[in-house]
């Protein structure tokens, strides 16, 4: 299905998409008609247009009912799930704005697509001729289009500051929204494209420092033995960045240390596994020197550390355990979230590191870095995946799931039982 140019880019007609879930909901063009205030010719060709567009049967016809395909009920679904998302952020502006303010009726049925094109453009850029360039769209024309879902709206999207376009709250809300409306088609897609017997598809991982070692690389392997031309992307960053990403759909997953509760209602977290802490040196540490005594924790705060940020689960636990034991925190550290600065560093130095025991296996196993053998208070992390709350995985990241799960059994163990 042809898409326009906006951001990540939002599906053309939106108009024909509201058709065919009338289409699905009723049964008949002629209601589906009546229920979208527009002619019965005018909602037959939406449908046969759509059908064009996307190379698929949608509808099995008979004389008196329309009954959707396997292709209609797959598209349909997530064309539900996305004028659902709009309806959400409706409600976030009625309660701001207060009832009888959307203009033109519920944006979910009225909004037309270049003003949510408008809007995700402006909300990936500082300005609206920086937005207007990257998108290849006339200034004019795409400040017409945010102000025409503006006066929809009743309320403003975007305040100008010195620093550029800054959305306000409700502007906030309905991009994510529009974000994951966008996600939603998109998957109905690629569902439609996998029932014509194309292995595509496609995943995006937020890969938190834990997982990014072993957990994701095997997981995103056996995904592609399934699905070979799958389109698969694996971003780093903090949790918190991750967790922007994958609230309005950038992300299906993300994979490493969960947070419990989680920070926000629409994400949920699944435990995969407990991982715990070690300490880590390069081979040949003074500290771990043949014929000298087991060290211990306190014999270590002296040396240079290589630790998380601040706020960092690893670290807050770290720097709990010492402060149980009566020890005081290291004073000569770099602070860095990154394994590959974290190993250089460690490999050229005498620095000491903390950090999960899957991130540093590869490592120890071929003799380069050492687990040093320092009692440490038992300090496990659970591990696993965060998802939006009603993430609805396609064939494709279903496998993905699947493959992190499996991989997770296979390196981590069972999640202990809670007694």
């Amino acid at each position: 299905m042809q898409l326009r140019k906006a951001g990540a880019g939002f599906v053309a007609k939106l108009r024909k998409l509201r058709v065919a879930l009338a289409v699905a909901e009723r049964g008949q063009i002629a209601a589906a008609a009546r229920r979208l205030g527009v002619s019965q010719s005018a909602a037959t060709r939406a449908v046969q247009a759509l059908e064009e567009e996307l190379g698929a049967e949608l509808f099995h016809r008979s004389p008196r009912r329309l009954a959707c395909t396997e292709a209609g009920h797959a598209l349909t679904r997530r064309v539900a799930r996305a004028l659902a998302h709009l309806r959400a952020a409706e409600e976030v502006v009625l309660a701001t704005a207060g009832p009888g303010r959307l203009a033109s009726g519920p944006l979910s049925q009225q909004a037309a697509d270049h003003e949510l094109q408008a809007l995700i453009a402006v909300g990936a850029g500082d300005t609206i001729s920086a937005a207007a360039r990257a998108n290849g769209l006339s200034q004019p024309a795409l400040n017409r289009s945010l102000r025409t879902l503006e006066i929809r709206l009743g309320l403003p999207l975007f305040l100008r500051t010195r620093d550029g376009l800054r959305p306000t709250p409700e502007g906030e809300e309905l991009l994510r929204r529009t974000k994951l409306a966008l996600t939603e088609i998109r998957q109905g897609v690629e569902e439609l494209a996998l029932l014509r017997g194309a292995a595509a598809g496609r995943a995006r991982i937020g890969a938190l420092p834990m997982s990014r070692t072993r957990l994701v690389p095997l997981a995103v392997e056996r995904l592609l033995e399934r699905f070979p031309a799958a389109e698969v992307a694996i971003v780093d960053g903090t949790y918190g960045s991750l967790l922007g990403s994958l609230r309005n759909g950038d992300l299906d997953v993300i994979v490493g240390t969960i947070r419990t509760p989680p920070p926000t209602e629409d994400i949920v977290s699944e435990e995969l596994f407990r991982d715990d802490i070690v300490i880590v040196a390069r081979a040949g540490h003074p500290v771990a020197a043949p014929g000298r005594p087991a060290p211990v924790l306190a014999d270590c705060l002296d040396c240079g550390w290589v630790l998380p940020f601040k706020g960092v689960p690893l670290r807050t636990q770290f720097e709990a355990a010492l402060a149980g034991a009566g020890l005081p925190a290291p004073q000569r550290l770099i602070e860095t979230d990154s394994l590959a600065v974290v190993r250089a560093l460690l490999m050229r130095s005498d620095r000491l590191a903390i950090v999960s025991r899957h991130q540093v296996d590869p490592e120890v196993a071929l003799g380069v870095l050492t687990i040093l053998p320092i009692p440490f208070p038992d300090v496990l992390r659970p591990v696993g995946l965060t998802l939006r709350r009603d993430y609805a995985p396609t064939p494709v990241t279903l496998t993905l799931l699947d493959a992190l799960r499996a991989v997770a059994a296979e390196i981590g163990g069972p999640v202990p039982v809670a007694a």
